[in-house]
């Protein structure tokens, strides 16, 4: 039972990473979503996942040889299926046996529903709706779609092109539930505020108290950052809320105003963490963090994120927290270590990831890199792969490749048997006769990003006599988690700003996971959307590093003072942050309600040369103008901070409330993402444009021999021009010394 429910977690957790790295820089497209789950009077509520939100965005395509492919959901602790109905938009050809050609679709091993072809639909799309049986859905869902065709003939060839069933990826799952009330237990956190089984976007109500001084605030910051690292790709939006109603789960910061039913003031001794059903609805919770005053309500904030796996019972009380030194530079968890070699079993997300067969020949790995790694055409990334394989009998065209981001890096035959020392053979552990090889070679750094796929396909010749159903013999492989990579060789160098590397992981303010070197702005008195806008900043923090913001400092507009040595981020619609005027800021453009104009575009420095970016942003005409409209208009904006050299301001703003969050919105959708680029990034309806202006910086450091090799590798001119200086300067050395030695000579001396 217990093999059986890791495979079922195993193949979720494939779903989730493969729908994590077909994305640009991030993971899927916002579209790709569940729908919104409607709410009925009873309770009931119906959910309609698309393909591309269980993982096969670009649908499905089933052959005599690719007979079946798995989809992943999940069911909410909080909820209960009573009813499943897959709706398939396919399309298959004529010619097969359709009396005898069916679809079969498995829940979790179990035969869910099945549907026979029809040959009156044969050639054209159409739907096919298959229920399913609801009482095989759990926790974590495997839903396997099996193709079983045939057509006429003596022998049935399983390569034949009449065996083909296409799925669009328009099709979808729907999930009738009911919802189930949940005990009170703090043990369930972070559910069901967040539930790791629920695909869907995190959309959580946060009531705070009325007064939003800074350090209430950065409670709330700490917080929705720890829940934005428990969504991750799923990602995470918070709404204040004033009152609490009863159709959402909701977490409320209270200083004594907002209380569980039935307690007073007198009844808090302290730092509070509790958890109460609301009274109509009891499978709606509300989650009180409770402080007498704001030093204890952020304890007791951070007594739930630094130690929520060992909450129980209703009620708990925060006695003590030591947040520990502060994170040393590049160790998010998110992270691959860049400063030693890593071993591929740190980069798994489930056992088994990194075996392969001849149904599912693929293996892959995914590595989130600090954007700011300096890659340069000098410089390779040492891999050592182990990996063992079914020996083919023969030599023949099996092979295995291994590719970065869709980049061929390596290709190697696999030898047969014979080909092999003894003490080479593997252990019988996939079942089969396997062979161990062991290759060490090199990525090219300048395939790689800051997101990237790293992928191991096993290309097996089919072996053994056919029979007339077409079987061969099975082959798998498997790639060693002892196998390293090595990306400690790559200096930590940029240019600035370089909002690409912001958008894609929150680069510089994510350099310290604990955003102790980050500050950030508000203007004084924030409204509730400027609020949100914190929030959903904080929680985007949290996904790109994994780990909750402890260290951040919130600061108001006239709090400038304390920024110093940090990098600053500052939130706020246009007529908000006159502040940026005032304190001197080099902005790269100009931007109110009314007026706007761009400085003059970037120069070419040599190190522009060597930045990461292929798709360099816009380069502006030397000529300015002023510009008075009214029109909408948001902005991300990045540039060296005034207050300190070296160090990161950073602006997201807009013309009106609707631009801002136009603006912040662009961080989490990922075709805006991937065109978010420069140190301006503008934001008009569904436009979005990125420029290079005004002042740039570079961002950590290279040895000076570096420097010089690059130099001379992008400019041939500068090898010529120091060897001229150097021979005339050699000459001249020479010169002196040869009529020294001549005018001693005529002195006899």
């Amino acid at each position: 039972m217990f093999k059986k429910s890791l495979t079922v977690v195993s193949m979720f957790w494939l779903a989730l990473t493969s729908v994590h790295a077909q994305a640009p820089e991030l993971s899927k497209p916002t579209a790709a979503q569940p729908a919104a789950a409607p709410v009925t009077a009873s309770g009931l509520k119906s959910r309609v996942l698309t393909l591309a939100a269980m993982g096969q965005p670009n649908g499905i395509k089933l052959t005599g040889l690719m007979k079946s492919v798995n989809l992943s959901t999940g069911v909410r602790l909080d909820e209960f299926i009573t009813a499943a109905k897959l709706d398939l938009k396919a399309i298959y050809p004529p010619g097969m046996r359709h009396d005898q050609s069916f679809i079969r679709v498995y829940v979790n091993d179990q035969l869910a529903g099945m549907a026979q072809l029809k040959k009156e639909d044969a050639g054209a799309l159409h739907d096919m709706q298959i229920d399913l049986n609801p009482n095989l859905f759990s926790d974590f869902t495997n839903l396997r779609i099996e193709y079983d065709g045939t057509y006429d003939a003596q022998c049935v060839s399983q390569e034949n092109p009449t065996l083909r069933f296409d799925i669009s990826p328009d099709s979808t799952l729907t999930l009738v539930s009911k919802p189930l009330t949940l005990v009170n237990d703090l043990a369930l956190l972070p559910a069901p505020f967040f539930d790791p089984r629920d695909n869907s976007k995190l959309n959580l109500q946060v009531m705070l108290p009325a007064s939003h001084s800074a350090q209430v605030l950065k409670a709330a910051g700490i917080l929705t950052s720890w829940f934005g690292a428990q969504a991750f790709y799923r990602q995470a939006e918070f709404h204040v809320v004033s009152a609490l109603d009863d159709d959402h789960n909701t977490v409320i910061l209270s200083l004594g105003d907002q209380l569980p039913q039935g307690q007073t003031k007198a009844d808090i001794r302290g730092p509070t963490l509790e958890i109460e059903a609301d009274p109509v609805k009891p499978w709606i919770k509300r989650l009180y963090v409770i402080g007498r005053n704001e030093d204890e309500l952020t304890q007791a904030v951070l007594g739930l994120v630094l130690e929520a796996q060992t909450l129980s019972g209703q009620k708990a009380e925060v006695k003590k927290v030591d947040l520990g030194p502060n994170r040393k530079p590049y160790d998010a968890p998110r992270y691959v270590p860049t400063s030693r070699q890593v071993r591929f079993a740190e980069l798994m997300d489930y056992p088994r990831q990194l075996e392969v067969s001849s149904d599912n020949p693929t293996a892959t790995l995914n590595l989130r890199l600090p954007p700011d790694l300096f890659s340069w055409a000098g410089k390779n990334i040492p891999m050592s792969l182990k990996y063992r394989y079914t020996a083919p009998s023969r030599w023949n065209d099996s092979l295995l490749n291994i590719e970065i981001n869709n980049n061929l890096i390596q290709s190697f035959r696999l030898p047969p048997r014979e080909s092999q020392n003894q003490n080479r053979l593997g252990l019988n552990l996939l079942g089969q006769t396997e062979l161990a090889q062991e290759e060490s070679f090199q990525i090219p750094a300048f395939r790689v990003g800051g997101s990237n796929q790293l992928s191991f396909g096993f290309a097996f010749m089919p072996e053994g006599e056919k029979n007339c159903s077409g079987t061969t013999l099975p082959a798998r492989g498997s790639i060693d988690p002892e196998s390293t990579l090595d990306f400690s060789d790559l200096p930590h160098y940029t240019p600035m700003p370089n909002l690409t590397a912001f958008a894609n992981g929150g680069y510089p303010f994510t350099i310290y996971a604990d955003l102790s070197h980050t500050a950030v702005v508000l203007p004084v008195q924030p409204n509730t959307q400027e609020v949100n806008g914190f929030l959903y900043v904080m929680g985007l923090f949290g996904q790109w590093t994994g780990l909750p913001g402890t260290r951040v400092t919130v600061l108001f507009s006239d709090q400038l003072g304390q920024i110093q040595n940090k990098d600053w981020i500052a939130l706020g619609t246009t007529d908000r942050m006159g502040w940026l005027d005032k304190s001197k800021q080099s902005l790269p453009m100009v931007l109110t309600s009314m007026l706007r104009t761009m400085n003059a575009p970037l120069p070419i420095r040599w190190f522009d040369q060597f930045s990461k970016s292929r798709n360099r942003p816009n380069n502006l005409e030397q000529g300015r103008a002023l510009i008075e409209a009214k029109g909408e208009l948001g902005a991300i904006m990045g540039f060296e901070s005034s207050f300190a050299a070296k160090h990161a301001g950073l602006v997201i703003t807009g013309t009106d409330s609707t631009s801002f969050e136009r603006a912040l919105g662009g961080l989490s959708n990922y075709d805006d993402v991937a065109k978010i680029r420069g140190n301006v990034t503008l934001f008009r309806g569904e436009q979005v444009e990125s420029f290079n202006l005004g002042h740039s910086y570079v961002s950590g450091n290279l040895p000076w021999w570096l420097r010089v090799r690059i130099a001379f590798s992008e400019y041939p001119a500068l090898i010529a021009v120091t060897g001229a200086v150097a021979g005339i300067l050699i000459a001249v050395l020479l010169f002196g010394w040869l009529s020294k030695r001549a005018s001693r000579r005529m002195q006899g001396k």
